[in-house]
């Protein structure tokens, strides 16, 4: 069991670049999308040209980005419909990113993918044109393990998991693992496991026992940058700013800044 999970995780040695990244889970309540705007952002001030693509029906990424703005293509468009990715791209001065929007329509898309030749490789398909001009390519997906969320690992060489610890359950990182497994030997496409990113941590005695459940279970990755339980996150959000620029000084600044770095090595 072990071996399977050693080459899903990739090592350092092999040197893997880090061009397209997924943040999955299937769980709700886990800054998942928190993770992916931050680290966008934080990627962005070193010096990175970051795409951050809202694969999630909620669009929580795209309202935290750019609040109630309507857009005429989205996600949708270029998954569905095959929409030239250039024309759907928006910049965010605020985030420092270009970001592919997300909408409520994406919901549908499972059903509306079933019967088409070739469905999981809608999205890799549609970012092909602008791939080479990002350093990284950040997807927030959906949390479902459903056909958009196949299109999301099929266009990823890498993926971060974050878990919640007040809450962790072994059983949602064996799905993933077992989405990955599929993938891997059904459509021929290996995606690494980057990592596990612990958030909205309280309480480091419970963060301890999680690491040793997911190391040696999994012998995964768990980055040493813990994200906390801050409402200035919230706040964030509701302003439309990363929170590296609406609260400095705070905590969870200052760890989404450090696992940004953290996960470019």
């Amino acid at each position: 069991m072990l071996d399977f999970f050693t080459e899903l995780r990739g090592t350092r040695e092999e040197g893997i670049k880090l061009s397209v990244l997924s943040i999955i889970n299937q769980k709700g309540g886990v800054a998942k999308t928190t993770t992916a705007v931050n680290v966008a952002h934080a990627w962005a001030k070193l010096g990175k040209k970051v795409l951050l693509v809202d694969l999630d029906p909620q669009a929580s990424a795209t309202r935290s980005i750019f609040g109630d703005r309507e857009f005429d293509y989205t996600s949708f468009d270029l998954v569905l419909n095959q929409k030239p990715v250039k024309e759907i791209i928006q910049h965010s001065e605020g985030f420092g990113v270009d970001v592919i929007p997300g909408e409520i329509l994406l919901s549908g898309v499972d059903i509306q993918l079933a019967a088409q030749f070739g469905r999981e490789k809608f999205l890799r398909k549609s970012l092909v044109p602008v791939k080479s001009q990002y350093d990284a390519i950040i997807i927030d997906c959906s949390p479902t393990l459903g056909l958009l969320t196949v299109n999301a690992l099929m266009a990823s060489q890498e993926i971060i998991i974050p878990i919640c610890p007040e809450y962790f359950s072994l059983k949602g990182i064996e799905l993933i693992t077992d989405t990955l497994n599929n993938i891997r030997s059904g459509l021929g496409h290996s995606v690494h496991i980057k990592g596990i990113v612990i958030t909205r941590f309280k309480n480091r005695k419970v963060i301890k026992s999680v690491i040793e459940k997911v190391t040696q279970t999994y012998g995964l990755r768990v980055f040493s940058e813990f994200i906390p339980d801050n409402i200035v996150v919230e706040e964030a959000h509701h302003n439309h700013l990363p929170v590296a620029k609406y609260a400095p000084r705070s905590k969870a600044a200052k760890s989404y800044d450090a696992l940004a770095q953290e996960l470019l090595v």
